[in-house]
């Protein structure tokens, strides 16, 4: 790696990507005081504050549609995952304790008012792709053992469907009586799931027919018109998630299978994304700025890092 781009990364402004980049690039042990230090600072760091600053009274994310609407709470925690904060923070726990409560006053943060949609987080109103998005943020926060994720778990791998995908219950085919198709969009989440997942869950029928959904299409492209790519293949950061691409790429990765041959269009796309003295393009940015990052088209450290991540796992397939 070069090492003033790792410098870079390591900028102790930005204690978010300099914990990144010492845990996963650098591969430093948690109990490293450099590490620990970084963590610290991640805690009380501008971004954070800035998203916690947004909580009510009651210490909760309201609905606003300034902010990101009924998805607000989901989102909110997503991003703060992303930077870097764990679900044993105190300002975390009782959020998370009240998402996994049954109570009626969750509509008022979770029904999209203009449709009376419930994406009250439970057994009975799993069907979106941003709930499912939502699920490897409880994972990623530390949540896995609480028996009511586990159990929401189970329930979305047993959503997968007879292609493989996966899809969200309000949508319904556009030729009556037949049964729709998944959607690629709503199986992208899926699959990132699956790649937070422990080993124990990447068996089975569900788990193979699910990687069959993107390896029959070489992963980004559509089934019904060959050569068409359905993927959004731009590098961004939207609201805590990777673009499809990078969240693609890093889910597969992470999967073991980043050096299959059908990713070879993945990383040939990947492998020409501009740069500047090897320092990675933002390509766009969600208009709500979820992160406090470099405008597109500027060197952006959150690009950088997951692209090198990337490469360090190449690199280490190449070496078997």
């Amino acid at each position: 790696m070069n090492n003033n781009i790792i410098n870079w990364l390591l900028d102790e402004n930005e204690p978010s990507i300099r914990y990144k980049t010492l845990t996963e690039l650098l591969d430093y042990p948690n109990d490293n005081q450099e590490v620990l230090s970084a963590k610290e600072k991640v805690a009380n760091c501008k971004n954070v504050e800035r998203i916690f600053s947004r909580r009510d009274e009651r210490g909760l994310f309201p609905h606003k549609a300034e902010y990101y609407g009924n998805w607000t709470t989901f989102n909110h925690l997503t991003i703060l995952a992303e930077l870097g904060i764990a679900g044993d923070d105190p300002r975390i726990c009782p959020i998370v304790d009240w998402i996994l409560t049954p109570g009626d006053d969750k509509c008022e943060y979770f029904v999209q008012k203009e449709f009376s949609y419930a994406y009250i987080l439970d057994e009975a109103n799993l069907g979106s792709c941003g709930q499912v998005k939502f699920l490897s943020t409880l994972v990623r926060l530390g949540y896995l053992d609480d028996p009511r994720v586990k159990r929401m778990i189970d329930v979305v791998v047993d959503k997968g469907r007879f292609d493989g995908g996966y899809l969200c219950k309000w949508k319904k085919s556009r030729h009556k009586g037949q049964e729709p198709k998944s959607c690629y969009v709503a199986t992208v989440p899926a699959l990132y799931l699956y790649s937070v997942l422990p080993d124990s869950y990447r068996s089975g029928k569900k788990y193979d027919d699910l990687i069959n959904y993107f390896t029959s299409r070489d992963i980004i492209y559509s089934k019904t018109e060959p050569g068409k790519i359905i993927a959004d293949i731009r590098i961004a950061l939207f609201d805590g998630s990777l673009s499809h691409i990078l969240m693609i790429a890093h889910s597969m990765c992470k999967l073991g299978l980043g050096n299959i041959p059908q990713m070879k269009g993945v990383w040939d796309i990947l492998n020409n994304k501009p740069q500047i003295d090897g320092k990675f393009i933002l390509e766009t940015a969600n208009t709500k700025k979820a992160i406090l990052m470099d405008k597109p088209g500027q060197p952006n450290k959150w690009m950088t890092f997951y692209m090198l991540l990337f490469q360090k796992t190449m690199e280490a397939y190449d070496l078997r």
